[in-house]
């Protein structure tokens, strides 16, 4: 009666044991969930970013919206998607969009990349279009060593190493080629 005993406890032992194996497999395949990536290279990241930078008289100079900024600590720059960049001037505001840049915090730089489209608002306005274009606050500019396409009132003009000095707003333009709609 003993051994029955013992026989019985162990296929009772080994029942349970293949119970809870079929189990656990049967819940793995269902319940089996995408490892999570957390990125290591970068140290921070923000997401519906809207920095704004005033001047030494209190207005606002510019500001930087995005749906999404990464920093990268050991350069110390930061990828920006899709960002937007409002410059205010007296002689009229500047849009720039375009599809991702990178912020050079030591040199204090924005490079936009990937359908760079600049608007002029106010008294004179037009728009730039071009692939790169790089903005530096500290000079009141913006620049491109790429084709850009102006199209201002009846004026189409193109060019290369394009330079925009926002303060002065003095636009320098080489190998250019203008195009002027007359009306009548």
């Amino acid at each position: 009666m003993r051994f029955s005993v013992l026989v019985f406890i162990f296929i009772a032992v080994v029942g349970a044991i293949a119970v809870g194996w079929i189990y656990e497999s049967r819940s793995k395949t269902t319940t089996v969930r995408p490892e999570l990536e957390i990125p290591t290279d970068i140290d921070y990241f923000l997401a519906e970013l809207k920095y704004r930078i005033f001047n030494q008289a209190g207005s606002l100079d510019y500001q930087l919206r995005s749906p999404y900024l990464e920093h990268f600590a050991r350069d110390d720059i930061s990828r920006v998607k899709q960002p937007v960049v409002d410059v205010y001037r007296p002689g009229g505001d500047w849009r720039v969009k375009a599809s991702w840049g990178e912020i050079f915090h030591q040199k204090n730089r924005l490079q936009l990349n990937d359908n760079v489209v600049m608007q002029k608002f106010g008294p004179k306005p037009m728009q730039v279009r071009s692939q790169s274009m790089l903005f530096e606050p500290d000079r009141n500019r913006l620049s491109s060593e790429e084709t850009v396409v102006i199209e201002s009132g009846n004026a189409r003009i193109s060019g290369n190493n394009a330079v925009f000095d926002l303060q002065n707003e003095i636009y320098l333009l080489k190998n250019t080629r203008s195009v002027y709609y007359h009306d009548g």
